[in-house]
Protein backbone atom coordinates (compact mmCIF):
# COMPACT_ATOMS: atom_id res chain seq x y z
CA UNK A 1 0.00 0.00 0.00
CA UNK A 2 1.41 3.37 -1.05
CA UNK A 3 1.38 5.93 1.75
CA UNK A 4 1.41 9.68 1.20
CA UNK A 5 3.75 11.91 3.19
CA UNK A 6 3.94 15.69 3.28
CA UNK A 7 7.34 16.83 4.61
CA UNK A 8 8.38 20.41 5.24
CA UNK A 9 11.95 21.66 5.60
CA UNK A 10 12.62 19.26 2.74
CA UNK A 11 16.16 20.40 1.92
CA UNK A 12 17.37 19.91 5.50
CA UNK A 13 19.59 17.10 6.76
CA UNK A 14 16.97 14.92 8.47
CA UNK A 15 14.12 15.72 6.08
CA UNK A 16 16.10 14.94 2.91
CA UNK A 17 17.17 11.54 4.27
CA UNK A 18 13.62 10.82 5.43
CA UNK A 19 12.23 11.75 2.01
CA UNK A 20 14.80 9.58 0.26
CA UNK A 21 13.97 6.56 2.41
CA UNK A 22 10.23 6.94 1.87
CA UNK A 23 10.63 7.36 -1.90
CA UNK A 24 12.92 4.32 -2.03
CA UNK A 25 10.27 2.15 -0.37
CA UNK A 26 7.67 3.28 -2.92
CA UNK A 27 5.73 5.87 -0.93
CA UNK A 28 4.60 9.19 -2.40
CA UNK A 29 6.11 12.37 -0.96
CA UNK A 30 5.17 16.02 -1.33
CA UNK A 31 8.20 18.05 -0.27
CA UNK A 32 7.72 21.57 1.09
CA UNK A 33 10.62 24.01 1.20
CA UNK A 34 11.69 27.61 0.64
CA UNK A 35 14.43 26.31 -1.65
CA UNK A 36 13.83 25.64 -5.33
CA UNK A 37 12.63 22.26 -6.58
CA UNK A 38 16.04 21.72 -8.21
CA UNK A 39 17.86 22.27 -4.92
CA UNK A 40 15.48 19.99 -2.99
CA UNK A 41 15.75 17.16 -5.53
CA UNK A 42 19.55 17.45 -5.51
CA UNK A 43 19.61 17.29 -1.70
CA UNK A 44 17.33 14.23 -1.70
CA UNK A 45 19.47 12.55 -4.38
CA UNK A 46 22.57 13.20 -2.24
CA UNK A 47 20.76 11.74 0.78
CA UNK A 48 19.80 8.62 -1.20
CA UNK A 49 23.43 8.20 -2.21
CA UNK A 50 24.52 8.66 1.41
CA UNK A 51 22.10 5.90 2.43
CA UNK A 52 23.49 3.61 -0.27
CA UNK A 53 20.26 3.73 -2.30
CA UNK A 54 19.44 4.40 -5.95
CA UNK A 55 19.28 8.17 -6.47
CA UNK A 56 16.72 8.11 -9.31
CA UNK A 57 13.55 8.28 -7.12
CA UNK A 58 14.47 11.91 -6.34
CA UNK A 59 13.37 12.76 -9.88
CA UNK A 60 9.72 11.91 -9.16
CA UNK A 61 9.53 14.02 -6.02
CA UNK A 62 6.80 16.66 -5.97
CA UNK A 63 8.14 19.92 -4.52
CA UNK A 64 6.02 22.90 -3.47
CA UNK A 65 7.03 26.26 -2.03
CA UNK A 66 6.64 26.87 1.71
CA UNK A 67 6.25 30.10 3.66
CA UNK A 68 6.26 29.27 7.37
CA UNK A 69 5.62 32.90 8.30
CA UNK A 70 2.27 32.94 6.50
CA UNK A 71 -0.81 31.44 8.19
CA UNK A 72 -1.71 29.54 5.00
CA UNK A 73 1.96 28.58 4.43
CA UNK A 74 1.57 29.67 0.80
CA UNK A 75 0.43 26.14 -0.10
CA UNK A 76 -2.02 24.75 -2.68
CA UNK A 77 -4.07 22.98 -0.01
CA UNK A 78 -6.35 21.15 -2.45
CA UNK A 79 -3.28 19.35 -3.83
CA UNK A 80 -1.19 18.93 -0.68
CA UNK A 81 -4.06 17.52 1.39
CA UNK A 82 -5.98 15.79 -1.39
CA UNK A 83 -5.72 12.44 0.41
CA UNK A 84 -5.03 11.23 3.96
CA UNK A 85 -1.35 11.72 4.71
CA UNK A 86 1.35 11.83 7.34
CA UNK A 87 2.44 15.44 7.75
CA UNK A 88 6.03 15.73 9.01
CA UNK A 89 6.93 19.09 10.49
CA UNK A 90 10.73 19.00 10.27
CA UNK A 91 11.47 22.60 9.26
CA UNK A 92 13.30 24.53 11.97
CA UNK A 93 15.90 27.19 12.54
CA UNK A 94 18.87 25.63 14.33
CA UNK A 95 21.27 28.14 15.82
CA UNK A 96 22.87 28.53 19.23
CA UNK A 97 24.07 32.07 18.64
CA UNK A 98 22.66 34.94 20.70
CA UNK A 99 20.57 37.84 19.37
CA UNK A 100 18.53 35.58 17.11
CA UNK A 101 15.67 35.08 19.55
CA UNK A 102 13.09 36.76 17.33
CA UNK A 103 13.99 34.59 14.35
CA UNK A 104 13.82 31.43 16.47
CA UNK A 105 10.37 32.39 17.74
CA UNK A 106 9.17 33.23 14.22
CA UNK A 107 10.33 29.93 12.70
CA UNK A 108 10.21 27.38 15.52
CA UNK A 109 7.16 28.62 17.41
CA UNK A 110 4.96 30.69 15.08
CA UNK A 111 5.98 28.59 12.08
CA UNK A 112 5.10 25.38 13.93
CA UNK A 113 1.74 26.85 14.96
CA UNK A 114 1.03 27.75 11.33
CA UNK A 115 1.78 24.23 10.08
CA UNK A 116 -0.39 22.67 12.78
CA UNK A 117 -3.26 25.08 12.04
CA UNK A 118 -3.05 24.37 8.30
CA UNK A 119 -2.97 20.63 8.96
CA UNK A 120 -5.99 20.74 11.29
CA UNK A 121 -8.01 22.84 8.83
CA UNK A 122 -7.21 20.90 5.66
CA UNK A 123 -5.91 17.36 6.34
CA UNK A 124 -8.29 14.53 5.47
CA UNK A 125 -9.55 12.09 8.11
CA UNK A 126 -7.03 9.36 8.73
CA UNK A 127 -4.06 11.75 8.59
CA UNK A 128 -1.34 12.09 11.21
CA UNK A 129 0.85 15.04 12.27
CA UNK A 130 4.43 14.44 13.46
CA UNK A 131 6.56 17.18 14.97
CA UNK A 132 10.26 16.33 14.76
CA UNK A 133 11.77 17.88 17.87
CA UNK A 134 14.87 17.55 20.01
CA UNK A 135 15.44 15.49 23.12
CA UNK A 136 17.48 18.41 24.43
CA UNK A 137 14.32 20.49 24.89
CA UNK A 138 14.76 19.24 28.47
CA UNK A 139 16.97 22.29 29.00
CA UNK A 140 18.92 22.35 32.25
CA UNK A 141 16.49 20.02 34.01
CA UNK A 142 18.62 16.88 33.77
CA UNK A 143 18.03 15.22 37.15
CA UNK A 144 17.19 11.62 36.31
CA UNK A 145 15.84 10.34 33.00
CA UNK A 146 13.86 12.90 30.99
CA UNK A 147 10.41 11.31 30.56
CA UNK A 148 8.66 10.65 27.28
CA UNK A 149 5.93 13.06 28.24
CA UNK A 150 4.64 16.50 27.32
CA UNK A 151 6.78 19.26 28.84
CA UNK A 152 5.76 22.05 31.16
CA UNK A 153 6.65 25.70 30.74
CA UNK A 154 10.07 26.94 31.88
CA UNK A 155 11.52 30.44 31.40
CA UNK A 156 14.31 30.94 28.82
CA UNK A 157 17.04 31.02 31.48
CA UNK A 158 16.36 27.33 32.21
CA UNK A 159 17.82 26.35 28.82
CA UNK A 160 21.33 26.21 27.41
CA UNK A 161 20.24 28.34 24.46
CA UNK A 162 17.15 29.95 22.99
CA UNK A 163 16.89 27.23 20.33
CA UNK A 164 16.01 24.68 23.04
CA UNK A 165 13.47 27.08 24.52
CA UNK A 166 11.80 27.61 21.14
CA UNK A 167 11.50 23.86 20.54
CA UNK A 168 9.99 23.40 24.00
CA UNK A 169 7.40 26.11 23.21
CA UNK A 170 6.47 24.36 19.98
CA UNK A 171 5.87 21.12 21.89
CA UNK A 172 3.73 22.88 24.50
CA UNK A 173 1.52 24.36 21.76
CA UNK A 174 1.16 20.95 20.11
CA UNK A 175 0.26 19.32 23.44
CA UNK A 176 -2.76 21.65 23.73
CA UNK A 177 -4.03 20.94 20.22
CA UNK A 178 -7.13 19.19 19.01
CA UNK A 179 -4.95 16.72 17.09
CA UNK A 180 -3.31 15.50 20.31
CA UNK A 181 -6.71 15.16 22.01
CA UNK A 182 -7.88 13.08 19.07
CA UNK A 183 -4.70 10.96 19.09
CA UNK A 184 -3.52 11.95 15.61
CA UNK A 185 -0.39 13.95 16.52
CA UNK A 186 2.91 13.10 18.14
CA UNK A 187 6.41 14.43 18.66
CA UNK A 188 9.59 12.53 17.81
CA UNK A 189 12.53 13.91 19.81
CA UNK A 190 15.91 13.37 18.19
CA UNK A 191 19.36 13.26 19.75
CA UNK A 192 22.53 14.79 18.27
CA UNK A 193 22.27 13.98 14.58
CA UNK A 194 25.41 12.63 12.93
CA UNK A 195 26.29 10.91 9.65
CA UNK A 196 25.81 7.39 8.37
CA UNK A 197 26.67 4.71 10.92
CA UNK A 198 28.52 2.45 8.44
CA UNK A 199 30.31 4.99 6.22
CA UNK A 200 30.55 8.05 8.48
CA UNK A 201 29.35 10.29 5.64
CA UNK A 202 27.48 13.39 6.79
CA UNK A 203 25.59 16.03 4.81
CA UNK A 204 25.43 18.57 7.64
CA UNK A 205 27.69 21.07 9.40
CA UNK A 206 25.60 21.39 12.56
CA UNK A 207 26.08 20.05 16.08
CA UNK A 208 29.12 17.83 16.48
CA UNK A 209 30.46 19.00 13.12
CA UNK A 210 30.38 22.65 14.11
CA UNK A 211 32.57 21.74 17.09
CA UNK A 212 34.88 19.71 14.86
CA UNK A 213 35.22 22.60 12.43
CA UNK A 214 36.31 24.97 15.21
CA UNK A 215 38.78 22.48 16.71
CA UNK A 216 40.20 21.66 13.29
CA UNK A 217 40.87 25.33 12.56
CA UNK A 218 43.02 25.71 15.67
CA UNK A 219 44.63 22.27 15.38
CA UNK A 220 45.89 22.97 11.87
CA UNK A 221 46.87 26.54 12.62
CA UNK A 222 48.78 25.73 15.82
CA UNK A 223 49.40 21.95 15.88
CA UNK A 224 50.38 20.08 19.02
CA UNK A 225 48.58 22.29 21.56
CA UNK A 226 46.82 20.92 24.63
CA UNK A 227 43.34 22.34 25.27
CA UNK A 228 41.13 21.70 28.28
CA UNK A 229 37.38 21.76 27.64
CA UNK A 230 34.95 22.22 30.58
CA UNK A 231 33.03 18.95 31.01
CA UNK A 232 30.76 17.21 33.46
CA UNK A 233 32.70 14.29 35.05
CA UNK A 234 30.31 11.87 33.30
CA UNK A 235 29.60 13.99 30.22
CA UNK A 236 27.87 12.06 27.44
CA UNK A 237 26.24 12.64 24.07
CA UNK A 238 23.24 10.92 22.49
CA UNK A 239 24.73 10.68 19.00
CA UNK A 240 22.13 9.36 16.57
CA UNK A 241 23.28 8.32 13.08
CA UNK A 242 21.01 9.52 10.30
CA UNK A 243 20.39 6.06 8.79
CA UNK A 244 19.18 4.40 12.00
CA UNK A 245 17.25 7.53 13.00
CA UNK A 246 15.35 7.68 9.72
CA UNK A 247 14.56 3.97 9.91
CA UNK A 248 13.01 4.48 13.33
CA UNK A 249 11.03 7.52 12.17
CA UNK A 250 9.59 5.51 9.28
CA UNK A 251 8.60 2.71 11.68
CA UNK A 252 7.03 5.26 14.01
CA UNK A 253 4.87 6.67 11.21
CA UNK A 254 3.75 3.20 10.07
CA UNK A 255 2.66 2.03 13.55
CA UNK A 256 -1.08 1.79 14.21
CA UNK A 257 -0.73 3.02 17.77
CA UNK A 258 2.03 5.26 18.99
CA UNK A 259 2.77 7.19 22.13
CA UNK A 260 2.32 10.96 21.81
CA UNK A 261 5.99 11.57 22.74
CA UNK A 262 8.91 9.40 21.67
CA UNK A 263 12.65 9.80 22.21
CA UNK A 264 14.31 8.68 18.99
CA UNK A 265 17.72 8.19 20.60
CA UNK A 266 20.14 5.34 21.08
CA UNK A 267 19.93 3.23 24.18
CA UNK A 268 23.67 3.76 24.80
CA UNK A 269 25.41 7.11 24.87
CA UNK A 270 28.90 8.22 23.84
CA UNK A 271 31.18 9.40 26.66
CA UNK A 272 32.71 12.76 25.81
CA UNK A 273 36.10 11.35 26.85
CA UNK A 274 35.80 8.81 24.01
CA UNK A 275 34.85 11.57 21.59
CA UNK A 276 37.93 13.59 22.54
CA UNK A 277 40.18 10.52 22.22
CA UNK A 278 38.98 9.93 18.65
CA UNK A 279 39.33 13.60 17.69
CA UNK A 280 42.86 13.60 19.13
CA UNK A 281 43.70 10.59 16.97
CA UNK A 282 42.69 12.41 13.78
CA UNK A 283 43.74 16.01 14.43
CA UNK A 284 47.06 17.44 15.71
CA UNK A 285 45.63 18.59 19.03
CA UNK A 286 45.06 17.20 22.53
CA UNK A 287 41.59 17.84 23.86
CA UNK A 288 41.29 17.15 27.59
CA UNK A 289 38.00 17.07 29.55
CA UNK A 290 38.32 19.15 32.73
CA UNK A 291 35.90 19.98 35.52
CA UNK A 292 34.99 23.57 36.31
CA UNK A 293 36.80 23.19 39.63
CA UNK A 294 40.02 22.14 37.87
CA UNK A 295 39.83 25.13 35.56
CA UNK A 296 39.10 27.48 38.46
CA UNK A 297 42.19 26.18 40.28
CA UNK A 298 44.36 26.49 37.15
CA UNK A 299 42.86 29.05 34.75
CA UNK A 300 42.98 28.72 30.99
CA UNK A 301 46.03 29.74 29.02
CA UNK A 302 45.39 32.42 26.42
CA UNK A 303 45.20 29.78 23.67
CA UNK A 304 42.76 27.64 25.66
CA UNK A 305 40.58 30.67 26.33
CA UNK A 306 40.39 31.54 22.63
CA UNK A 307 39.50 27.97 21.59
CA UNK A 308 36.83 27.67 24.27
CA UNK A 309 35.35 31.04 23.31
CA UNK A 310 34.99 29.94 19.67
CA UNK A 311 33.55 26.53 20.63
CA UNK A 312 31.31 27.67 23.48
CA UNK A 313 27.95 27.41 21.74
CA UNK A 314 28.29 23.69 21.01
CA UNK A 315 30.69 22.74 23.82
CA UNK A 316 28.06 23.75 26.39
CA UNK A 317 26.55 20.30 25.80
CA UNK A 318 29.65 18.71 27.32
CA UNK A 319 28.81 20.22 30.71
CA UNK A 320 25.95 17.86 31.51
CA UNK A 321 25.10 14.21 31.82
CA UNK A 322 21.86 13.27 30.05
CA UNK A 323 19.47 10.38 30.41
CA UNK A 324 16.37 10.09 28.27
CA UNK A 325 13.63 7.63 29.10
CA UNK A 326 13.22 5.32 26.16
CA UNK A 327 10.58 2.63 25.75
CA UNK A 328 11.11 1.17 22.30
CA UNK A 329 11.16 -2.61 22.23
CA UNK A 330 14.33 -2.92 20.14
CA UNK A 331 17.40 -0.79 20.69
CA UNK A 332 19.18 0.54 17.60
CA UNK A 333 22.87 -0.26 17.24
CA UNK A 334 24.97 1.71 19.70
CA UNK A 335 27.48 4.26 18.43
CA UNK A 336 30.56 2.22 19.25
CA UNK A 337 34.15 3.43 19.32
CA UNK A 338 34.63 2.16 15.75
CA UNK A 339 31.44 3.94 14.59
CA UNK A 340 32.67 7.13 16.22
CA UNK A 341 36.01 6.73 14.45
CA UNK A 342 34.24 6.45 11.08
CA UNK A 343 32.15 9.56 11.77
CA UNK A 344 35.14 11.68 12.80
CA UNK A 345 37.59 10.39 10.20
CA UNK A 346 35.15 10.93 7.32
CA UNK A 347 34.49 14.52 8.34
CA UNK A 348 38.16 15.32 8.85
CA UNK A 349 38.92 13.82 5.42
CA UNK A 350 35.94 14.97 3.40
CA UNK A 351 33.75 17.42 5.28
CA UNK A 352 36.04 20.15 6.57
CA UNK A 353 36.47 23.35 4.55
CA UNK A 354 39.80 23.71 2.77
Amino acid sequence: MVRIHVIDGANGFVASHLIGTLLAQGDEVIALARASAEVVRRRVADALGCLGLDESPAGRLRVRGLALDEPDLGLPFAEVFAEPCTYWHVAALVTFFPRREEELLDVNVTGSANTLSAYERHARPGSRYILVGTAYQCGLDTEGPVPEDWPSHDPPDRFRNFYEYSKRQAEIALARSRSVREGTALVARLGVMVGHSRTGRALTDYGLYDFLRVISFFARRTPGERVRIPCHPDANLHLTPVDTTVSRLVSLAAADRVRPVSHVVNGATVPVRDLFDVINAHLPIELVPATLEEIRDRPFSRFEAVVNMRAKYTAVYFRHHYEFAWRDATAPPAVTRSTLDRLISWYVREGLPE
